[in-house]
């Protein structure tokens, strides 16, 4: 939860910062929720292929692979208030 009210408040900053060019606030909420999206995909493993994923599965420990879990879920978190926002000002402005 913590890591959703902190996406919320980068999406209220970067609504701020973009409120003298409001056309410019989808590019920027969009491109801070694509940046932490991408970066959940890497951090995950999920844009490798199955060979590879079976290797990773294979040799890291639970332990390991709670902590990847978890950070590519708090990135998720973080990214997708501003996607929300994005969709939500393009849809309606």
């Amino acid at each position: 939860m913590k890591y959703f009210l902190i996406g919320i408040l980068l999406s209220v900053v970067a609504l701020c910062i973009t409120v003298i060019g409001i056309d410019k606030v989808v590019l920027v909420n969009g491109g801070i929720g694509l940046f932490f999206l991408a970066l959940s995909m890497i951090t995950s493993g999920s844009l490798v292929s199955g060979d590879r994923m079976r290797a990773n599965f294979t040799s890291e420990t639970m332990e390991e692979r709670h902590k990847r879990t978890s950070v590519s879920m708090r990135l998720v978190l973080l990214g997708l208030p501003n996607i929300v926002a994005a969709a939500c000002f393009l849809y309606f402005f």
